[in-house]
């Protein structure tokens, strides 16, 4: 397959992941763990070999795996507090800061025009975040996902050079599994008891918008820049208020709809001067 039917592939999935999260009764934490073992346990099953690499490769990928267990658990508690829209308009920064990011550890060296366009993105999810009352549940969520959308930038970064050293299942597979450890951690206190709906919402999650969803963004990892990928991941964002509108009724609020437009206009500047 193409790489670009990979990447688009890999938007079209997660972008479920929202409505998914937001009908779901059990807590955060119990939906992070699940989603990212089912996960790690598919993608065991599938790598028929790997080795041992140097150390610095090594605990890249395992701080990976902690950037990931950190998206999960602040993006997926987002949900309790703000709308689907609230928890997934936040990703529209992946651009943004993926650029920056890469600039310092890779140094892939911004255009002033992306600089002025990213900002643009920027200024559009302050717009959506900030809009809310103050103090409000709504405003806890939208940043709970702003800081759940950082780590996943983290993630995605440090994945464009590993991608490339060690290949996407064995680095699919380290980080999930690093993961896993994490939110095992974090969530053994507060285990519940699953329920059948709920199983069939957390396999959806973790086979579905997990495995295959970043099984398909770590090949297109392998095949565009790091920036490219999250600016085609906002695509996400569109998609999954779509879905939050049909299938839940969900109804953007002012602040929002003008914050994802604002957003929207950055980020096709910023692809634009890409």
């Amino acid at each position: 397959m193409r790489p670009a039917f990979y990447l688009l592939l890999s938007v079209l999935i997660a972008s479920f992941s929202g409505v998914l999260v937001k009908i779901s009764t059990l807590s955060p934490q119990t939906i992070a763990f699940y989603r990212v073992f089912i996960a790690s346990f598919l993608f065991l099953l599938i790598v028929k070999k790997t080795r041992f690499l140097p150390l610095q490769d090594e605990m890249l990928s395992a701080l990976a795996g902690f950037f990931l267990a950190m998206h999960f658990r602040f993006w997926i508690e987002a949900f309790d507090y703000t709308t689907v829209a609230g928890a997934v308009i936040p990703l529209m920064l992946q651009p943004v800061v993926t650029g920056f990011l890469s600039y310092l550890l890779y140094k892939e060296r911004p255009t002033p025009q992306q600089f002025v366009t990213g900002s643009i993105v920027v200024i559009g999810v302050l717009i959506s975040a900030l809009g809310n009352e103050k103090f409000s549940d709504a405003t806890r969520g939208d940043w709970l996902a702003i800081t759940g959308t950082l780590f996943l930038c983290g993630y995605l970064v440090l994945g464009k050079k590993l991608n490339q050293r060690m290949g996407s299942l064995a680095f699919s597979l380290r980080t999930h599994a690093v993961a896993s450890i994490v939110l095992f951690a974090l969530s053994f206190s507060s285990f519940e008891i699953v329920s059948l709906r709920e199983w069939f919402i957390l396999i959806a999650l973790g086979a579905g918008c997990s495995f295959l969803g970043y099984l398909f963004i770590n090949l297109s990892l392998k095949n565009f820049p790091s920036s490219v990928v999250s600016v085609a991941l906002v695509g996400e964002t569109s998609l999954s208020m779509l879905w939050a509108y049909l299938l839940l009724g969900e109804v953007l609020g002012v602040f929002q709809v003008a914050g994802f437009l604002i957003s929207s206009a950055g980020l096709v500047l910023f692809l634009l001067n890409a």
